[in-house]
């Protein structure tokens, strides 16, 4: 872990810092459907058909300050969740927090990760679009729990700082007010990965005012291979269409 935030602090200063020329804040609010594939408790427990978690329909929001201060970086903050429960049937015996399930097993399961990022991070480009990177740490906060009415229940609680790299690009498509874009977060360690990356179209409306208001479509997916944080493995996949209301002060 110290040879990774090592390499990922290098990376950050690594750039040298375009500013914005005023001060501005940047909100968003949006809802993400997403599907989940992939497995969890163990390689060979499905976490859709096993453990009865399919899919799930969650809110994100973040908001970004910037500032025209030469040097220090823009700060980001950004909140999602993984948030599901759902009815399933074990194949293979899984012991779990020191209770073990056998093949056949009806489980209830309950799956709740939040994510909360803190971005530092530095405006390349911002002349007919934006081009940033920085470093974010984002904190897990969360637990899986399984019951089982014959055998009992079992919880393992997730609470993690992760540091990543931020990326994001944005390019304006000339008079139109739309524009497109991407943004990932990421890191691989120690055989962990956790992968967090969307596509968007979005539009800014003309309106007079104080506030710039616009919409965003697109695309989100979060790869999360987790084999040293909590009791468990994960390798689990969400991804799915995002709707967003965005705003500029």
């Amino acid at each position: 872990m110290r040879k990774l935030l090592l390499a990922l602090a290098i990376t950050g200063g690594a750039v040298l810092p375009a500013y914005a020329d005023n001060v501005g804040i940047y909100a968003g609010v949006g809802r993400w459907n997403n599907d989940f594939s992939g497995d969890l408790l163990s390689e060979n427990v499905q976490i859709d058909d096993e453990m009865g978690l399919k899919s799930a329909d969650l809110t994100q929001w973040y908001i970004n300050f910037e500032h025209p201060i030469p040097v220090l970086p823009n700060l980001r903050i950004a909140y999602s969740d993984i948030s599901e429960s759902g009815q399933g049937q074990l194949n293979e015996n899984v012991e779990f927090d020191d209770t073990l399930y056998p093949a056949g097993s009806e489980i209830n399961s309950d799956l709740q990760i939040k994510m909360t990022d803190v971005t530092l991070y530095y405006e390349l480009w911002d002349v007919g679009g934006d081009f940033d990177i920085g470093l974010t740490g984002r904190k897990l906060d969360g637990h899986l729990k399984i019951a089982n009415p014959l055998v009992g229940s079992a919880e393992e609680p997730v609470d993690e700082w992760v540091p990543m790299l931020y990326l994001n690009a944005r390019v304006d498509l000339p008079l139109t007010g739309l524009y497109v874009g991407a943004q990932g977060n990421g890191v691989v360690y120690s055989g962990n990965r956790l992968l967090d990356y969307s596509a968007f179209v979005g539009y800014d409306f003309d309106i007079t005012g104080p506030v710039d208001v616009g919409v965003q479509l697109g695309y989100r997916a979060l790869q999360l291979k987790l084999n040293d944080i909590g009791d468990f493995d994960a390798d689990i996949k969400l991804d799915g269409a995002f709707a967003s209301v965005t705003m500029h002060f």
